[in-house]
């Protein structure tokens, strides 16, 4: 099996994919790049199993019938502002990993600027032979990389940038040393997950990319997913899972079709 992940900016600058190899037990990074283009993330969509990305896959329905009744006739709902406006800032699957987590909710993709990383994702994946579901069913899944590390009991704040360059080292040898033999990646992959959190995000959006395949991730409520098909899911590791996520067993792919992992 193969799973990629790709920390999504708003171009190809900050942009990283990471690609695994999952055999035997085992998982090898055979890449780990950065300033990512489009092409390469399409080439990646369309031969591995399952690819996470980090970025948000649509926009709140609420936001969403708002803009567009707004566009149709000028009208704004009146409720945006003393009602629950949260509905209006924040996805379904934003509220769920705030209340599961207990922290505080992902960047709001209809207020703040995360909203561009997005725009780059829905025009790329408007060019895909086949439409995308975003629920995560098919071979994209959204990832939420400060979901998984804290879901996986890792540090999960004060690793970004280059000030917090020795917090992220730890980050880095905390993760290798809890994978053990398992998880195979080069001095040169290691050194590109240190002096970059965009390397190292893409790493932890691979992984979860196939906790998702081995259906290692918590499921989406049967009431919450008609908001999942317009607005995305994020993908949330089980707790302890990241031990289990080498094991070879059954997984289905997004015809149904079952598949022994090789």
């Amino acid at each position: 099996m193969i799973t990629a992940g790709v920390d999504l900016a708003s171009q190809a600058l900050h942009t990283a994919a990471c690609v695994i190899e999952w055999s035997g037990g085992q998982a090898a990074v055979t890449n780990l790049a950065l300033d990512v283009q489009d092409s390469a993330i399409a080439e990646l969509i369309s031969r591995a199993s399952k690819v996470g990305i980090d970025v948000p896959f649509g926009w709140p329905i609420a936001f969403a019938d708002a803009v567009s009744q707004h566009s149709r006739d000028g009208l704004w709902p009146l409720d945006y502002r003393h009602a629950d406006n949260s509905t209006y800032r924040y996805r379904r699957t934003d509220l769920a990993v705030w209340k599961m987590l207990k922290t505080s909710p992902p960047l709001s993709v209809s207020s703040d600027r995360i909203a561009i990383p997005a725009m780059r994702a829905a025009a790329l994946l408007s060019r895909l032979p086949e439409r995308a579901p975003l629920d995560g069913s098919g071979v994209i899944v959204e990832v939420y990389p400060a979901a998984a590390l804290r879901r996986w009991e890792f540090a999960w704040r004060g690793y970004k940038r280059s000030a917090n360059s020795q917090s992220r080292q730890l980050l880095v040898e905390s993760l290798l040393r809890e994978a053990g033999d398992w998880l195979i990646i080069d001095e040169a992959g290691v050194s590109r997950c240190l002096s970059s959190d965009d390397a190292f995000d893409a790493l932890v959006a691979a992984l979860v990319a196939r906790a998702t395949a081995v259906d290692l991730v918590e499921e989406i409520p049967a009431d919450e997913h008609p908001a999942a098909l317009r607005e995305g899911w994020i993908a949330v590791p089980q707790v302890g899972s990241f031990p289990l996520l080498p094991v070879e067993r059954p997984t289905s792919d997004e015809k149904g079709t079952l598949l022994q992992d090789s």
